[in-house]
């Protein structure tokens, strides 16, 4: 299953590469269009090789990479836009910044070609920085963030060595796509490393569904805030319960007064878990074990 997830992952970043394209001929084709119609004496060149371009790649890695979590865990449309909305500005301004300093590298006299490497490189680890910010209970933000790194380097290179053979296809599209895919490969390796327990659930509309415990703590409830959401069980609260890791443990703690939380069907306030526990919350059962 963590197989499946490194695939989803990097199925993800082909998209963001995909849409990173998108944008830049949308976005080139717009700004000639009004460099043309209104700033006619402006000379684009540099601009649309290097710092528009880095803005606009960012923009669509940030928009799928923020939102990669709840595709994962089919979260409702709402908070899935919401959150490609924070990685599509946030993941722009990312880009513009790193594709900026690779700008002025150049203009200190640093070959061409290592300036875009490092744009890349810093590309990757800041997106993915910015990205697991928002996950600051995830735990694994140093990690993410090298493995963030060397996807941008790794990718950047092929992109540059593309480029040097004329071999990127139409307008640097597999340049950009093998991009995507090298960061979020990476960091779908890096999170099965870290990943060792999951829960799994045994009953209801989402049986069989697995929530990867790759966080130092989550919540569990019908609220759409939650990490884990729990649809169409009965007698589940909005905010039922949260399960934290503490001293090399795994806790589970009730966190609704009118709700109740069952290990091995005992009623329990706060209690560590163990490989082949099983834990009821409502009318959802889950077992706890290692992957």
């Amino acid at each position: 299953m963590k197989s499946m997830r490194i695939l989803h992952s990097s199925l993800l970043g082909l998209i963001g590469g995909l849409c990173s394209w998108g944008f830049l001929q949308i976005g080139f084709h717009v700004f000639e269009t009004f460099s043309i119609t209104v700033l006619s004496e402006f000379n684009i060149g540099q601009l649309n090789k290097f710092i528009y371009e880095g803005t606009l790649v960012g923009l669509g890695l940030g928009m799928i990479l923020q939102a990669r979590v709840s595709l994962w865990y089919h979260h409702d449309v709402v908070r899935i836009m919401s959150k490609m909305f924070v990685g599509a500005l946030t993941g722009s301004i990312t880009g513009l910044l790193c594709f900026v300093f690779g700008h002025l590298l150049q203009e200190w006299q640093v070959m061409p070609a290592i300036s875009r490497l490092i744009s890349w490189t810093l590309l990757g680890l800041f997106i993915v920085g910015s990205t697991e910010l928002f996950r600051s209970s995830s735990g694994i933000l140093r990690p993410q963030i090298i493995s963030g790194g060397i996807g941008g380097a790794i990718g950047g290179a092929i992109f540059e060595l593309l480029s040097l053979f004329q071999m990127t296809g139409p307008d640097n599209l597999f340049g950009l796509l093998l991009v995507g895919f090298s960061i979020s490969l990476f960091i779908g390796l890096n999170e099965k490393r870290l990943t060792s327990f999951a829960l799994r659930v045994l009953t209801g509309r989402q049986e069989g569904q697995l929530f990867f415990l790759d966080q130092n703590r989550f919540t569990l409830g019908y609220g759409s805030q939650n990490d884990f959401i729990l649809k169409g069980y009965e007698e589940v609260c909005e905010l039922h319960a949260r399960i934290f890791k503490k001293d090399h443990q795994v806790i589970i703690e009730n966190e609704d007064v009118g709700g109740k939380v069952l290990v091995n069907y005992r009623i329990v306030d706060q209690q560590s878990i163990k490989k082949g526990d099983v834990i009821k919350i409502g009318t959802a059962l889950l077992q706890y074990y290692e992957i």
